[in-house]
This record gives C-alpha cells, sequence and structure tokens, in this order.
C-alpha cells in the first residue's frame, strides 16, 4: 500500500481541470498531489493549482487555446509534452486520471498520460465521465472511441460515469449549469473516496489488484453513489448517509446497486467514526445488492472528516457475464466465495494471469497496422478474445491420468 503524499490525481482537458479545482477544496484533499494539464491555458488558471502543479501542452501551436474538439489536435499535442508529463509526475507511486470524454484534449491525451504512467511501471486509474445525450453523436462517438480503442487498453483500472444519470435526480427545468456542477462534485468526491481506498494508514484497504481485477473484467461500466451527512444536534447518524447515497445524482437510482455484478464500498470518516457504525452501514448496504454479487469494502478515517460521514458506492455492470473458473468445482458458489477460496493459503490452482497490454511508447501516436479488419498492434489473445488457461498445481502424490 502506498501513502497519500505519494497518490497523484492529475486531471487532463477541460472537465479535468474542473474537477480539480472542486478537489482542492474537499477536506481531505490537502493529503494528495493534485495535477493539470490541458492545451487551455485559462482551464489550467482556473484549476486553482499553483503553476508548478500544472502544464500547458502544445503551447507554440495551440497558443493555449485549446484543440476545439480536434482529438487529432488534443492527442498530438499531450504526445509532445511527453517529456514534461514524465517530469511533472515525479516519483509518484500511483496515479488516477480524472477528465471528461467527448472533447479533443482528454479524448486524444488521456490515454497518452495513462502509457507514461505505465512505461513509469505506476499503477493507473481512469475516472472519466461520458457525454450528454443532448451534446449530440459526434461527442458520444468520440467518447466511445477513446475509451473502448485506448484507454481501456492502458489503463489499470476504468471507472466510465455516463453523465446522463444525472438526469435520474434532477428536475427536467433544472440550469444545466447545476447539472454539471453536481457531476463535478461527485466526481471529486469519488476520486476523493477511490484515493483513501487505495491508501496506506486505513482502517481497511483494498489491494490494488484484486480492485483492477473488478473493474477490468469484460470492460465494465459503471455508477456511482456518494452519501455524505454531518453531525446535528450532537448526533451523527450513519444511516442517513446510506440513504444520501442511494439518491446520489451519478448512481441512476438504485436499481444500478440490485442489477451490479460488482460492488465497492467506501466509508470516510473522523477518528471518532466507530466500528458500529462502519457495520451498520456495510450491513445495511448490502440488502440492496444480490447475494451473487462481488463486494470489495474499505474504511479510513482522518480529522478532516470529523463530524461527518461519507459513504461511496461504486455499482460495476460488466458487458457479458463473467466467464466460468477453470475448475467446476467453483458451480453454485457466488463469487465472492470464489473470491476468498483464491486468495486462501490452502488454493491449490493459480489463478489466471493479469495480462495488461503494455504501452507503445513514442509510438503511440502512429499510424494503426490494420490487416483484414484487425488492428495487428492489439496482441492475439486480445484481438481474437482467447481466453489464457491458468493452470493447474499437480500434487506429487498424483500419477498422471488420475
Amino acid at each position: 500500500m502506498i501513502n497519500s503524499s505519494d497518490f497523484t490525481i492529475m486531471g487532463v482537458g477541460g472537465a479535468g481541470c474542473r474537477f480539480l479545482n472542486t478537489l482542492s477544496k474537499t477536506p481531505g484533499a490537502e493529503r494528495l498531489r493534485l495535477l493539470a494539464l490541458d492545451t487551455d491555458r485559462e482551464s489550467l488558471v482556473n484549476s486553482g493549482l499553483p503553476p508548478e502543479n500544472t502544464l500547458l501542452a502544445g503551447e507554440n501551436w495551440r497558443l493555449g487555446k485549446g484543440c476545439g474538439g480536434n482529438v487529432s489536435d488534443g492527442r498530438s499535442a499531450i504526445g509532445n509534452a511527453r517529456n514534461g508529463i514524465d517530469s511533472l509526475l515525479g516519483n509518484t507511486k500511483m496515479l488516477m486520471v480524472v477528465g471528461g470524454l467527448g472533447g479533443g484534449t482528454g479524448s486524444g491525451g488521456i490515454a497518452t498520460v495513462l502509457s507514461i504512467g505505465a512505461k513509469k511501471q505506476i499503477p493507473t486509474l481512469a475516472l472519466v465521465t461520458l457525454p450528454f445525450s443532448h451534446e449530440g453523436d459526434q461527442r458520444r462517438q468520440i467518447a466511445s472511441s477513446a475509451l473502448e480503442k485506448t484507454i481501456f487498453d492502458v489503463a489499470n483500472a476504468v471507472i466510465a460515469l455516463p453523465n446522463d444519470l444525472l438526469f435520474s435526480s434532477l428536475s427536467p427545468t433544472a440550469p444545466i449549469a447545476e447539472a454539471y456542477k453536481l457531476a463535478d462534485e461527485q466526481i471529486a468526491r469519488t476520486a476523493l473516496a477511490l484515493s483513501a481506498q487505495l491508501c496506506a494508514g486505513n482502517l481497511l484497504n483494498a489491494d490494488f489488484t484484486t480492485f483492477s481485477n473488478m473493474l477490468m473484467q469484460e470492460k465494465s461500466r459503471c455508477a456511482v453513489g456518494v452519501g455524505v451527512v454531518r453531525r446535528e444536534n450532537g448526533t451523527l447518524r450513519p444511516e442517513t448517509a446510506i440513504e444520501n447515497m442511494l439518491s446520489s445524482p451519478l448512481l441512476g437510482g438504485c436499481s444500478n446497486l440490485q442489477t451490479a455484478d460488482a460492488v465497492i464500498f467506501n466509508i470516510l470518516g473522523g477518528p471518532s467514526l466507530s466500528i458500529g457504525d462502519v457495520q451498520t452501514i456495510f450491513g445495511k448496504s448490502v440488502d440492496f445488492i444480490r447475494q451473487e454479487t462481488q463486494i470489495l469494502t474499505s474504511a479510513a478515517t482522518s480529522p478532516e472528516w470529523e463530524d461527518m460521514i461519507q459513504f461511496t458506492a461504486l455499482a460495476i455492470k460488466y458487458k457479458q457475464p463473467l466467464k466460468p473458473q477453470a475448475e467446476n468445482k467453483h458451480s453454485g458458489v457466488s463469487p465472492r466465495e470464489v473470491t476468498e477460496s483464491l486468495f486462501s493459503s490452502n488454493a491449490m490452482e493459480q489463478p489466471a494471469l493479469p495480462f495488461v497490454p503494455v504501452s507503445k511508447g513514442i509510438m503511440e501516436s502512429t499510424l494503426k497496422v490494420i490487416w483484414q479488419g484487425k488492428d495487428l498492434d492489439i496482441p492475439t489473445y486480445i484481438r481474437d478474445e482467447i481466453s489464457i488457461d491458468s493452470g493447474k498445481i499437480i500434487s506429487k502424490n498424483v500419477k498422471p491420468g488420475n
């Protein structure tokens, strides 16, 4: 596990800079390292971060005016700033990249930032939003292409949140500015919860390998609920945190919890957070999910969260049902029991190796090699969806053929 001071959150593009501006004002964020990257000078200023924590990409030819939604320009500008990004990241131990997809800089550059992290052997997590429906087909197609063709291939874990989920909690007459403000607040609090979940020194920590494996199975889609409750009249009710989480804008309704294949729960509280409060929240929350749903939990305390509790639920839905385990002995057993058995000291089977595509490095922005409609730069086992045999340990006492 890493310390929070070694955890870097980099915002890329206009939306990423907005997220950082909101995050920097959130209690607990001062423990993290926040960085901003954009082709728009004004956007970097509005991030609220000191100049030494920002980088203006493509300044010589974009002149600090952004990419105007041009993905190719965004990709080139960020690609040409690789050395500056590498230097800005420094010796960070874990990297979360946040931003919105559908525009030029974020859609074109987020994958490049992730690839730099991969080259530095830094575990990477992408937290991105997808455009509102009213933003048009072109932006949605740009976002989908960036997500499916680049980001999923270079990040260790991806959380993609559709902005349209906000419509389930907002009145049709609500100002669009309110919707964006809500999205920014939800993303900021989600980023804070995830960083706390993966950093050392907390009550319950999440192993990054388990965390990333849950998110990368079958290229998942996510919804997130964030509930905050504050002490009133000397009373802090943990149940209210659950209620607020269930009505959270980016959760999109309780049904997204009920149909999730996996859920990641996180609790943030002050030093007075009791084990009873933790048990109450986790215990009541499982009533909203299916018995077979995989669960990962964590809890953290800090003086900045005194007199308040933040409860975050990340609901993960896979595109396809999870593939069955190699051995039939797990049939009829819930995923959480399978997970426990795989991590037990008596487990005799090796889990499938977490093969991850390697970045193309300086060749990132070169033309793809396409043959018979297939991208030859993508490994064959991924391109043709070939399952990798996880293997089996054979006891010395068992003779071949038995």
